[in-house]
């Protein structure tokens, strides 16, 4: 029986086969399928725009090329070149990261050099002077220039333009961690000395007059840093002139005591100088072009002695400031209930002239020193007994900054998690900062 089952299983699979392949013999041909990576795809819009990109690059790069050659066969003098040429004779790719946008505009910058009044003799301070557009102007006009470069390969170039010139003195540094005070300690001195007779019969003291100046293209990631380290040096420069962003500019320039984007950095500048606006400059006076529109801005820092005085430090002075923005949205008196008692906001309210509703962005510079020095003086009632009212705004203001930083850090995780990535916790910066910058 065994015998007979596989029997027949063997003609049955001996069936089965030959009907396959009458099957496969009978029926049409299969369509040969194609092969999709054989065949040549339509170029993409994409791809298109990279490779046009790509052309314009080298063209560019020929061009410039070509031009540098052109130039170092007729050892052409920095001062013969206009703006663009320099720009191109540098051979260098601006690094965005650097805030590299290079004023290639003739008219802005001899619009800036008249903003600051240079004439022969002057001490200027340029930050960033890249390719050396401003600067060639500025030795021009016989000032004698200290130029702070943080580009090596930049400041290398600047240093073999005027290699044997006095009147340009170029470091390779970070302005931020360079110390500007004992760069110019000499011309501080000078003027402590010549001011230390008094003031003439018309109230003019002889040493201002030799204060230097800062005339610079800066950097618009650092401008706010750039202010704080600077304003306050009224014995040292009198005249400043900036190219800033247009929305910074007329946050910290142009804005006045009510208006949305009033900062603490608006009372600071306006403590420390006379802000005024310049002139508007566009993108296509740069190269490359920034995204933002710009604009020339000018400051008149005060001397020490015309600063308002005040009952504290000036640390903590925009320590209160800061405290009384703390939350723009609320009324005043909800912000200092964080430094002093009622009966004292009350009073200092009053002593203003202002009623309950007031909001921070109302208050005047002024207004704020006086706010300041009343909360100094009547600090009986003051919630804190072993602190000042400054010190407790001291405190809440790093609070707020604290508490802002770990929301963020924790909206952070919930987006590293939403998007299966780790992101680690990173510090806090300083909200006063600009492209506030």
């Amino acid at each position: 029986q065994s015998w007979a089952r596989n029997r027949v299983a063997e003609m049955d699979c001996r069936a089965r086969s030959s009907l396959r392949a009458t099957a496969s013999t009978s029926a049409a041909p299969r369509a040969r399928r194609l092969d999709v990576r054989c065949m040549a795809r339509k170029p993409t819009r994409l791809s298109q725009n990279k490779k046009r990109e790509k052309l314009r690059d080298n063209a560019e790069k020929a061009r410039r090329t070509k031009l540098r050659r052109e130039l170092n066969s007729r050892s052409t003098a920095p001062g013969e070149l206009t703006p663009q040429q320099r720009v191109d004779a540098a051979d260098h790719e601006a690094r965005r990261w650097l805030g590299q946008h290079f004023l290639i505009d003739h008219s802005v910058i001899l619009d800036a050099l008249d903003a600051a009044a240079v004439t022969d003799g002057d001490r200027i301070l340029e930050i960033g002077p890249g390719t050396g557009n401003l600067t060639v102007e500025l030795v021009k006009a016989g000032a004698v220039i200290t130029a702070v470069e943080k580009d090596r390969n930049l400041a290398d170039t600047l240093r073999t333009q005027y290699d044997g010139d006095d009147a340009v003195t170029v470091h390779e540094a970070d302005f931020l961690k360079w110390n500007v005070a004992r760069e110019f300690e000499d011309v501080t001195a000078k003027v402590a000395e010549l001011n230390a007779v008094g003031a003439d019969e018309r109230g003019v003291y002889p040493g201002d007059a030799h204060r230097a100046k800062v005339v610079a293209n800066i950097p618009y990631n650092i401008t706010t840093d750039i202010l704080k380290q600077l304003l306050p040096m009224g014995d040292t420069f009198r005249d400043m002139v900036f190219m800033f962003q247009e929305e910074v500019a007329r946050r910290l320039i142009r804005a006045d005591s009510g208006a949305s984007d009033y900062r603490p950095m608006s009372v600071r500048v306006h403590y420390y100088s006379e802000p005024y606006y310049i002139r508007p400059v566009t993108a296509s006076c740069f190269d490359p072009p920034p995204n933002v529109e710009s604009c020339l801005v000018g400051f008149r820092p005060k001397p020490r002695r015309e600063l308002p005085a005040l009952r504290g430090t000036e640390k903590q002075f925009f320590s209160f400031v800061q405290a009384c923005f703390a939350q723009k949205r609320k009324m005043l008196k909800n912000n200092l209930r964080a430094v002093c008692d009622d009966e004292v906001i009350a009073a200092a309210l009053e002593d203003l002239g202002r009623d309950e509703k007031t909001r921070a962005q109302q208050l005047t510079m002024e207004e704020y020193v006086r706010l300041f020095n009343f909360v100094r003086l009547k600090g009986v009632g003051r919630r804190e007994s072993e602190s000042s009212p400054v010190e407790s705004a001291e405190k809440e203001s790093k609070t707020i900054r604290e508490r802002r930083a770990r929301v963020e850090r924790a909206t952070s995780r919930l987006v590293a998690q939403a998007v299966g990535r780790d992101v680690s916790d990173e510090d806090d910066d300083d909200d006063e900062g600009i492209i506030e910058v």
